[in-house]
């Protein structure tokens, strides 16, 4: 009976020690995560992050609705530049040229607008028109982009 007692003994001295180790564990881990902002400081601190987050979508979807107005205001300029380069061209250059070759025009001895120098006139005109399309036709893209984002 007392061999069984000193085995009883010693298994209960095993959990014991068991225990004991667990428990330092334990505490260790605790000692660890107390450095560890508390629940309330993460809440704190994810909810200004949310917040600020938050601002920069706004401002971002703000700024996405003022892209398609801007493009329809440039799609109505660069049909207004087209339709004034027109005006300008079949209408008052064509007269001024008409013009200048009048005894009236060559009195007032104004510098001479050559019939290539019209043209030349003119394709500067036709590629400015052209970038300014480019630029709406990316701008349009960009929109677009940013919208399925």
């Amino acid at each position: 009976m007392s061999q069984e007692l000193n085995k009883l003994q010693a298994a209960v001295q095993q959990e014991n020690k068991a225990k004991e180790e667990k428990i330092t564990q334990l505490q260790l881990q605790v000692e660890k995560f107390k450095g560890y902002p508390k629940v309330g400081e993460f809440r704190k601190e994810a909810l200004e992050v949310t917040k600020a987050l938050s601002r920069q979508l706004n401002i971002l979807c703000h700024k996405i609705s003022l892209v398609d107005p801007l493009c329809i205001i440039t799609a109505s300029l660069i049909e207004h530049a087209v339709d004034t380069r027109l005006e300008f061209a079949d209408d008052k250059l064509t007269k001024f040229l008409s013009w200048q070759s009048s005894e009236e025009g060559m009195a007032e001895n104004l510098p001479k607008i050559q019939e290539s120098h019209k043209e030349i006139l003119f394709l500067e005109w036709q590629s400015q028109l052209i970038k300014v399309e480019r630029a709406t036709s990316r701008a349009r893209a960009t929109m677009n982009s940013a919208i399925e984002l």
